[in-house]
């Protein structure tokens, strides 16, 4: 399989309509895949995709993302930013952050370099979806 190319920052990203711009300036800590119901939810996939990037490292450029705020399972405050006009979900900031947060990485405008480094709640993947997992 191909390596990923190295990116250079920063990376620019936004919305489907283009109402809610960014910019990702540093490089993230991380990127996984979470095989649970709530992202496969979200995503409207197998799996959702994030990307753990600080807070101050990235900068919204242009609109102005919503703000959905939920409990998680583990009882946490996660507030869900999306974009007002076409509902693209953006990132996911829990209350108690840390000074982190999850971008979801499909919203980048350049997204060849993204591979997830692990896989999470893999044992809740959809029965399609093992194999490829080595499962």
């Amino acid at each position: 399989m191909p390596e990923a190319p190295t990116p250079t920052f920063p990376q620019t990203g936004g919305c489907q309509c283009g109402a809610v711009r960014y910019e990702l300036r540093e490089a993230p800590f991380g990127v996984w895949a979470c095989h649970c119901n709530i992202c496969r939810k979200q995503s409207g996939s197998a799996f959702g995709l994030s990307m753990g990037v600080t807070i101050d490292g990235l900068v919204f450029t242009a609109g102005e993302p919503a703000v959905w705020t939920r409990e998680t399972e583990s009882g946490h405050q996660l507030d869900c930013l999306f974009c007002p006009g076409c509902g693209s979900r953006l990132i996911h900031r829990r209350h108690d952050h840390g000074g982190r947060q999850t971008l979801k990485p499909g919203t980048l405008d350049d997204t060849s370099w993204i591979a997830p480094g692990r896989h999470i709640f893999a044992e809740q993947a959809l029965d399609w979806v093992k194999p490829i997992l080595g499962e």
